[in-house]
């Protein structure tokens, strides 16, 4: 009833207003035309929930159409799960008429609501960041410049500097004051939210418009999983074979043949091994919340336990049911392990890569410097169940070791398991299940190296580290945001949001086809690799700290509005939502993390500005460091052209730090193994120190060409050298 009259109210003023010459920022807390947006006005209370409250948005079509739904559309069902909204929401506010948008920025912020002793201190007021205004449906739209906390109540509020495209100060809409007088409980909770504004900050009276709305629990299903994991990790390790452990000075070959793929087998070479002296197999059990019928993780309220582990037929003697055998590997340096073992380093390899791949070509740099190296078989990765590796020994005598793929063929698919099939979900949860489940098995690795004292290997269950390259770096986030006993981290090509970096990468894009093409959302023609931002869909993306844009795409906002709903979802496994967590607020039980970030200029897969999206959230600017291809390649251009097969674009310098041309190219050995023993010292000091990659530069650079810095300022715009060879 209240939306119907409040409907009423605002075409009453709206008429008018209009009459009057006055522009006016609406106001119907309830709409997804209007706003502004978000607004718990579009919620209910659930108990069931940490905040207290559960999203009830309207039900959308099955396209995205602007007229109806500007601010969000699409997934409504997912969406109306969820306890909160994003901690990284696009904002939306709407007027009468035109306004100017060179007052938009300094005219809306966001506020943490004040006077509620149970959220402790609240943080400072937020500017807005990615602004666009929409001159058909009269909106300006906007992201936070910062990520919001999660759990937390804010005020977004719009005030009267805020000009119409005559220099006329936009004026507050009737309904806005109506509300703050009336009974609607909505109302009295944004009025009491207001009344509770220090006056040092803004006068009320300066206010023409503002929403109350709540944030989502981010982490809290990741943390429940983590507990579930210490309660029920069975303390077993499965032999690969037997035997399973092996001594490389004794093979001459290593050979691992996926299963269900169509590949030949993949060569893992000795070559690249030379400080490595064993190679151990075997398996762990890890609790699966994967429904393999549709690759996502059932929500829950986040105030009640989490759903169990989900079953999934599996062999094996004395396997619980909903637990899964997962492969793992070790190299382990040569020479007599120290007293308590080799500290570990877990290698989280990037997507549409296998244990056997990245973490092959860093073992060595690893090994070298006294640390082994363990890779699993992540989710929806390593082909089929029947995946193995054959190693030949110096006799000619072959031994096989079962390595079971984790692929799962995901309703829709057919044929042979491919490289990441039961990853990349369907429609809008894409990778971000993958990423969850990920991070679990990898909680379970962990808890298995405690209860085994160290897998039954000569490793030391208390010197954990973590290194991840690209979607590595993604769960990696996740794992070091939540697990406390990983002493520090590399994450290597780190971005987010994900649903960015399928908007903007070109490696990512693909997935922004398929995801808004059955909503009859592309709204370009195919072009050439050349002019990718135009290969089938333009949404008009607006990066950060630019001037405002005005939106004159053709179809580029029902684009918008479909990825701000797949964003909004991603946020429960998102590196952009975890990463504050890392340093700046760490979660309850989790110590402050030390983290190395490595980047590079020109990233194709995650670009720089979803690079620096997770760094600035992490506030690791300081701890980071910069790869400078574009000054690399003035000396050797090569570098710009090292591909890698069945990848139709140049490779760096988002794949340098382990991939299998970095033996092939001298220049890019020099660079690759720099930023490996950057890593290794980094950890050989406990995470205490970062070493500068620049003094272990060798020819054909030296040291003294500062090809790595410590960015001043991070990328916020596309820094793309070439895109094709």
């Amino acid at each position: 009833m209240y939306s119907r009259i409040a409907g009423m109210f605002v075409l009453l003023n709206l008429s008018l207003s209009l009459l009057a010459g006055q522009t006016i920022a609406l106001f119907q807390p309830h709409s997804l035309t209007a706003g502004p947006f978000p607004s718990d006005a579009l919620s209910v209370s659930d108990g069931a929930q940490k905040t207290g409250i559960r999203i009830n948005l309207p039900a959308s079509g099955e396209s995205c159409n602007p007229a109806t739904s500007p601010s969000v559309c699409g997934n409504t069902t997912l969406l109306n799960q969820l306890d909160g909204f994003s901690v990284n929401p696009r904002l939306m506010v709407c007027f009468s008429a035109a306004v100017d948008p060179n007052t938009l920025q300094n005219s809306i912020s966001i506020m943490p609501v004040y006077g509620e002793p149970s959220k402790g201190s609240p943080g400072p007021v937020v500017k807005i960041n990615q602004i666009l205004f929409d001159p058909a449906s009269n909106c300006a739209f906007a992201k936070p410049d910062q990520v919001l906390n999660q759990q937390s109540r804010y005020l977004l509020i719009v005030m009267n500097s805020l000009q119409d495209s005559k220099g006329i100060n936009v004026k507050a809409d009737n309904a806005f004051q109506d509300c703050l007088k009336s009974t609607d409980p909505y109302c009295q909770e944004l009025e009491n939210a207001m009344d509770h504004i220090p006056p040092s900050l803004v006068s009320t009276q300066n206010i023409i418009a503002a929403s109350l709305f709540t944030t989502m629990s981010a982490t809290t299903w990741l943390e429940q999983a983590r507990r579930y994991v210490d309660l029920h990790e069975p303390p077993v390790i499965l032999p690969a074979g037997i035997p399973s452990s092996f001594d490389l000075a004794q093979l001459t070959s290593i050979s691992w043949i996926p299963a269900q793929s169509g590949l030949p087998p993949q060569d893992i070479p000795l070559t690249a091994l030379s400080n490595v002296g064993q190679v151990a197999f075997g398996f762990y059990l890890s609790p699966n919340f994967l429904d393999p019928t549709n690759g996502a993780i059932p929500t829950t309220p986040t105030n009640t336990p989490i759903a169990g582990p989900i079953p999934v037929p599996v062999t094996g003697v004395g396997i619980p049911p909903g637990f899964v055998p997962v492969s793992f590997h070790v190299f382990l340096p040569a020479g007599a392990p120290p007293p308590g073992g080799f500290p570990l380093v877990i290698y989280g390899h990037g997507l549409g890569d296998n244990q056997f791949g990245a973490p092959t070509f860093i073992a060595s740099t690893l090994a070298k410097n006294g640390f082994a190296t363990l890779a699993i078989e992540i989710t929806g990765h390593g082909y089929g169940a029947g995946s193995v590796v054959n190693l030949t020994d110096s006799g000619g005598v072959v031994h096989t070791v079962a390595t079971p793929g984790r692929g799962i063929l995901l309703p829709g698919n057919t044929g042979n398991i491919g490289a990441t099939d039961g990853c990349i979900a369907p429609g809008a949860i894409a990778v971000r299940d993958c990423g969850r489940q990920t991070a679990v098995d990898l909680f379970a690795l962990i808890a298995t190296i405690h209860e085994t004292h160290g897998l039954g290997l000569p490793l030391s269950a208390n010197q954990l580290y973590y290194v991840g390259q690209s979607f590595g770096s993604t769960y990696g986030t996740l794992l070091n945001a939540v697990e406390p006993t990983v002493t520090a981290a590399v994450l290597n090509g780190d971005g987010g949001t994900s649903v960015d970096v399928a908007r903007i990468s070109i490696s990512g894009r693909p997935l922004g086809i398929e995801y808004l093409a059955p909503a009859g959302l592309l709204n370009v023609p195919p072009a050439p690799l050349e002019a990718y931002f135009h290969d089938q869909f333009n949404d008009n993306y607006v990066f950060r700290d630019n001037p405002p844009v005005i939106n004159n795409v053709p179809g580029a906002m029902p684009i918008q509005a479909a990825f701000e709903a797949a964003d909004w979802l991603g946020m429960l496994g998102d590196p952009l939502s975890y990463a504050p967590h890392l340093k700046k607020s760490p979660l309850a039980g989790v110590p402050q993390k030390s983290i190395l970030f490595q980047f590079g200029f020109g990233d194709l897969e995650v670009s720089n500005p979803m690079e620096s999206a997770v760094i600035r959230a992490a506030n690791g600017q300081s701890s980071s460091w910069f790869f400078r291809l574009d000054q690399a390649a003035v000396s050797h251009p090569e570098l710009l052209g090292v591909m890698m097969p069945g990848v139709p674009f140049p490779i760096l310098p988002h794949r340098i730090l382990s991939n299998p041309t970095i033996f092939d190219v001298p220049a890019e050995t020099s660079l690759a193994l720099a930023e490996q023993q950057q890593a290794a010292s980094y950890f050989a000091s406990g995470g205490r120190t970062i070493p500068n990659p620049n003094l272990f530069v060798t020819a054909p650079f030296s040291p003294a060409e500062n090809l790595f810095q410590i960015p001043t300022a991070l990328p916020e715009q596309l820094n793309f050298l070439q895109i094709a060879p």
